[in-house]
């Protein structure tokens, strides 16, 4: 259930951001991330999305491609980097954000103020439990 509630998730995302412009899905992760300071280095970035290194160095070199953001040396650790959102990078964070905040609205008005409640609560605790990579089998006790 929650693997095609991701699926669609991901599908209502791509369309929205097509009729908006041309970034991916995981582009436009990554300049949300780093437009709202919720993360700070490569790695921090990295572990946030959950993409694996490979696709991050893609959409990050895609993305610095594109002068959507530049890659800074990291203050305190020589295997990472910094990014930073260009002007340019801005400019679409700005123009997107309140369209993919109006989906989430949208979204979260098809439950009732009782469901948004529980759900929050709930996403909360799944979000911690996908943290777990070593997961008990039914032969686990």
């Amino acid at each position: 259930m929650i693997h095609q509630l991701e699926m669609k998730l991901g599908a209502q995302a791509r369309a929205l951001l097509m009729k908006h412009g041309d970034l991916t899905l995981p582009q436009w992760r990554i300049i949300r991330v780093i437009g709202m300071d919720a993360a700070d280095g490569s790695t921090a970035i990295r572990k946030v999305l959950g993409f694996d290194k490979s696709q991050f160095s893609k959409t990050v070199s895609q993305l610095q491609a594109r002068s959507l953001v530049e890659v800074l040396d990291h203050p305190t650790d020589r295997r990472q980097f910094r990014l930073a959102l260009t002007d340019e990078g801005r400019a679409v964070l700005c123009r997107l954000t309140p369209e993919l905040d109006a989906r989430n609205n949208f979204l979260m008005q098809a439950l009732s103020s009782e469901e948004r409640s529980l759900i929050r609560s709930a996403l909360m605790k799944l979000s911690l439990a996908a943290e777990t990579t070593d997961i008990p089998t039914g032969t686990d006790t």
